[in-house]
């Protein structure tokens, strides 16, 4: 009978140190999930929240680099807090078929060919004339377009593209002069 309660108080104990466990885990991967919010309300989260940027995360469903970013940058601890603490975050996918209002205007998807994309990722994504995925926008508080990086960033240059807006240095000089002074 001592045996049979000493191995219930173990199972006990073991049961109790796994939940234990569990909990901290989802806490800590909770507190370092980007808090992606919609063009609806983004600019109304970015003042109430006192942000100083939005960073918007144009992507797609197929394409395979948008998903590494999601997996190895937007997870990444230092990524996530940095986001949260300084910037409101939109994930849009940018072959929505659904019409998004950002800014009081209606944006619909424009069939091209075999794919197509919404009106507002065209608007923001574009560099050279063309929309790549990813593609990350910066805008201001106000919703206007600062700057657009298409392709994958890892974890080193997305930091150094939010350390570019948060220091204000897109104000004096072009990325490119700011990276390479890194």
């Amino acid at each position: 009978m001592k045996k049979l309660n000493k191995i219930w108080l173990f199972l006990v104990v073991a049961l109790l140190s796994i939940t234990k466990f569990a909990d901290a885990k989802t806490e800590l991967t909770s507190s370092t999930e980007v808090k992606w919010t919609t063009f609806d309300k983004v600019l109304e989260e970015a003042k109430a929240g006192n942000k100083k940027f939005i960073l918007v995360d144009l992507y797609t469903d197929w394409c395979g680099w948008c998903k590494k970013m999601d997996e190895n940058v937007f997870n990444e601890a230092s990524i996530s807090t940095e986001l949260n603490a300084d910037f409101a975050a939109v994930k849009f996918n940018a072959e929505t078929a659904e019409p998004v209002v950002f800014k009081g205007k209606t944006y619909t998807f424009t069939k091209d060919g075999q794919r197509g994309a919404n009106q507002l990722a065209l608007e923001l994504g574009k560099v050279g004339n063309k929309l790549g995925y990813p593609t990350i926008v910066i805008l201001d508080v106000e919703g206007k377009k600062l700057q657009a990086f298409p392709g994958y960033k890892d974890v080193q240059t997305m930091s150094v593209i939010l350390n570019y807006f948060k220091s204000e240095s897109y104000k004096k000089m072009d990325f490119q002069q700011f990276q390479s002074g890194q």
